[in-house]
């Protein structure tokens, strides 16, 4: 996506800098005086390459790109599910990489097209009322927070739920796409049966996949400089940390300093940071130093980080472990349902290409 935003922002500058050129142009030609000599004559400019079209890119493609049965899928049909990819960005593209791109989603088009067969034949018809129907179904699964934030993004585009579902229910392809969702639900989901066997097997298969990293729990005091306070100089405030830990080990309430001196918004926690492991979100210097500590209670030196200067107190340590199985149960179900039915539809869309005479032009 990066390649495709800096081509298109490329694309801009270009068009921008010839409407810029040729303005210059016409403007010294409107000041040229009527008895001024004229220069030599000189070659004219060279007119600007023409840009591609995607006809232009996709040249190579026939006319006729598969058949399934009686029908066709053409140049056209595979031009018009490009949507809006910019054609510069695929112009861009290197032609060997195009063409093994194009011919695979050229095999997925085929795909599409038995499967929106097989839905129609199981009595599953691509129809405007279909895709309503899906949508209300897909908009109700959503968790609460979710269907708000939906809601809240078609306010956005000023966009109600009814005009989003009109608007796509005169779409043929979301048409075709709601039928094959229905079928795949209705009639191959069902003939798949995920058993406690088959999950327990998965979970001692992949142990490394539900592995829990070792974790401490730890508080930290943070002395630094704040917005709008006397700035103090990093001597200062180390010297400040150093005085603070002194108090900690003569015995002063590690909470109730937290709360007093700490520019960290945890100090409102008492200085609690909660858990955490070695290698994530903190500060590698500031993790490797709460790692160090061995019992709960125990209290680091002074440590420096881009952030100031921390103490930090350990709480407890978290060893690692491998998550129950009984916590991972449903994710591993819901996966291998998902392997299982990707499984057979490709079983009965290679059944439906023996049925069906399928043929796939050759790209070259």
């Amino acid at each position: 996506m990066k390649k495709q935003n800096l081509f298109v922002k490329a694309a801009v500058l270009t068009a921008a800098a010839v409407l810029t050129f040729g303005t210059a142009v016409a403007a010294d030609a409107k000041a040229e005086p009527a008895k001024t000599a004229k220069p030599a004559a000189q070659a004219p400019a060279k007119a600007p390459a023409k840009a591609k079209t995607l006809d232009d890119i996709f040249a190579f493609l026939p006319d006729v790109l598969a058949t399934i049965g009686d029908k066709k899928i053409t140049k056209q049909d595979f031009l018009k599910q490009l949507g809006n990819v910019p054609a510069e960005y695929l112009a861009n593209y290197p032609q060997e990489t195009l063409k093994a791109q194009t011919k695979q989603m050229i095999n997925e088009l085929v795909k599409m097209e038995i499967l929106v067969m097989l839905a129609e034949k199981a009595g599953y018809k691509a129809t405007p009322e279909l895709v309503a129907d899906m949508l209300d179904k897909q908009f109700k699964a959503l968790p609460k927070d979710q269907q708000d934030l939906f809601l809240k993004q078609l306010q956005m585009q000023q966009k109600t739920f009814e005009q989003l579902k009109q608007e796509l229910s005169k779409n043929p392809d979301a048409a075709r796409v709601a039928a094959i969702q229905n079928y795949v639900r209705e009639k191959i989901e069902p003939t798949l049966k995920v058993t406690d066997a088959d999950i327990e097997k998965f979970y001692r298969e992949n142990q490394t996949r539900f592995k829990k990293p070792a974790l401490v729990d730890a508080a930290h005091i943070l002395i630094g400089n704040l917005d709008g306070q006397k700035a103090l100089t990093d001597d200062e405030l180390k010297a400040k940390a150093e005085e603070i830990l002194a108090q900690l080990k003569q015995g002063a309430d590690f909470g109730k300093l937290a709360e007093k001196v700490s520019i960290c918004p945890s100090g409102k926690q008492q200085g609690n940071l909660g858990s955490f492991p070695l290698e994530g979100n903190m500060d590698p210097t500031f993790a490797k130093a709460a790692f160090s500590l061995n019992k709960p209670g125990d209290l680091s030196p002074v440590v420096k980080t881009q952030f100031g200067y921390h103490i930090i107190k350990l709480n407890k340590k978290i060893p690692a472990a491998i998550v129950p199985l009984e916590e991972v149960k449903p994710a591993i179900r819901a996966e291998l349902t998902q392997r299982g039915v990707a499984l057979l539809i490709e079983e009965k869309i290679e059944q439906a290409k023996k049925d069906i005479k399928v043929t796939t032009a050759e790209i070259k």
